[in-house]
């Protein structure tokens, strides 16, 4: 039922588990197995004697069901594990990262009995963070490291003070300004910032483990880790992160992280050391599906050693980095030529649409004019037919009247000819060559000899007033 839930098969690695958790099943599958379900747990520090393995096969099994099958949980949203720390307690949270940071403190208040008004939440890299921030503006990694504060009590053995209480060792014990620069902070983030930037940023990870009881302590650091070589070589190719195992409930939590990090292989080693083999330095190498410990330094080493086995570590790390920024280097290579054809694309598909729009706009404008004219144009052809409707009927030739025959010459060269009453008003005559698509605003109507024009006349005189008898030719001709 164990291996169905965690996938460990090996009995002795099974067993380091639950020794590591003493002997809490639940907290032993909860170790291997992430959070995905959003269950809270809650474990004391490992302070208690380990008690009889009794766990049932039959409790094992009934744990097992609840956890989440590995279909549900790639339908589900992405989840965020965070293990907070508070005093000597350890409290694993998991939630949606669509959450705000308050919820995480409405799930602690509950577990601490802590009030949310009285808890600080430290740890986030980018600072501190309000209660109503969203988890996703934060682009946190899937397992993050937090600790709560509160305004009396500060947490015990915390990971940065863990750190920091390494460091001031070394300052108390005098051994010199010239000491490794340790990363304050989680084991996880001196990973992130060692293992996951740019792949010439990437430097191998140093875990010092010190333990006050080793009669090595103070040979090492003095020796060792004070010489000017070992810091100076460690701080331009290692990032360092130290840790004190004196306390034992320090050490067992060190053997988790380590299990979650590198694997519980790691973790047997470290357990196998004795404390007379101490300080210890791991030289751990991030790769691309598992980290890797290339080494691990015992405290009984000389300066010369230390710095063979530091070098070592470095051709192995160089060679592996060099791979990785040629794959990096084919990649954005690879990533540049397909923006740049995106952006080309893109570019040519702007160009398109402006193109595109352009002549919309002319052909909506060229409709437009066309409709304007269309308009003018009907408009001007329903003002002829009632201009042509409303002409009186062309007198005969014979007639008890006095007749006026008039051809007028148009612009085309073509004749208009037609029989007039001697009475009949000058504006008939100009409704007449209107009616013929000459209207008079736009054409003047002459006499050829003497050269007179008729359309300045006044409209209500009649042909023979003008002169414009018994026959006369005219011609049109357009005003300018």
């Amino acid at each position: 039922a164990k291996s169905a839930c965690t996938g460990i098969d090996d009995i002795a690695e099974a067993i380091t588990l639950l020794e590591l958790n003493n002997w809490d099943l639940v907290a032993a599958i909860n170790g291997v197995i992430p959070q995905e379900n959003g269950i809270l747990q809650s474990q004391a520090a490992p302070a208690a004697p380990p008690a009889a393995p009794a766990a049932s096969s039959s409790s094992s099994s009934a744990f097992c069901p609840a956890l989440p099958s590995r279909h549900i949980v790639e339908r589900q949203p992405r989840m965020l594990n965070f293990r907070v720390e508070y005093r000597q307690r350890t409290v694993e949270v998991v939630i949606e990262e669509g959450s705000v940071v308050g919820e995480i403190k409405q799930i602690l208040e509950t577990e601490l009995q802590v009030p949310v008004s009285k808890m600080q939440l430290k740890g986030w890299k980018s600072g501190d963070v309000s209660d109503s921030i969203v988890l996703q503006s934060l682009h946190l990694p899937k397992n993050n490291s937090l600790y709560v504060l509160t305004p009396d009590i500060t947490p015990t053995a915390s990971t940065s003070q863990n750190s920091i209480s390494v460091l001031s060792e070394f300052k108390s014990r005098k051994y010199g300004e010239c000491h490794p620069v340790f990363f304050i902070g989680t084991l996880e983030a001196a990973s992130q910032e060692a293992f996951y930037g740019k792949a010439r940023d990437r430097k191998l990870l140093a875990i010092y483990l010190h333990n006050d009881e080793s009669v090595l302590g103070n040979v090492f650091c003095s020796q060792m880790m004070c010489a000017d070589s070992i810091v100076s070589y460690l701080s331009q190719n290692f990032i360092t992160w130290a840790w004190d195992v004196t306390k034992e409930a320090n050490k067992a939590r060190l053997l988790t992280m380590c299990t979650r990090h590198f694997g519980s292989v790691v973790a047997q080693t470290i357990r196998t050391y004795k404390t007379d083999q101490f300080p210890l330095l791991l030289i751990v190498m991030g790769k691309r599906t598992s980290n890797e410990v290339l080494n691990v330094i015992q405290g009984n080493t000389t300066v010369d050693e230390l710095m063979m086995r530091l070098m070592g570590a470095m051709e192995i790390f160089t060679a592996q980095q060099q791979e990785d920024i040629k794959d990096e280097d084919e990649r954005e290579a690879r990533e540049m030529v397909k923006r740049e054809q995106d952006e080309a694309y893109q570019l040519s598909l702007e160009a398109d649409r402006k193109k595109r729009e352009a002549q919309e706009r002319e052909q909506a404008e060229q409709l437009r004019l066309q409709q304007i004219q269309k308009e003018a144009d009907d408009e001007k052809e329903a003002i002829r037919l009632s201009l042509e409707h409303a002409l009186p009927p062309e007198p005969a030739e014979e007639g008890g009247e006095p007749i006026s025959k008039l051809r007028i010459r148009t612009p085309s060269g073509e004749f208009l000819v037609r029989r007039f009453l001697g009475s009949t008003k000058l504006q008939v005559l100009f409704d007449f060559v209107a009616s013929k698509g000459y209207p008079w605003e736009d054409f003047k109507l002459l006499t050829t000899f003497p050269r007179r024009n008729i359309t300045q006349l006044d409209p209500a005189s009649s042909l023979l007033e003008a002169k414009l008898f018994p026959q006369e030719t005219l011609f049109l001709e357009a005003k300018e």
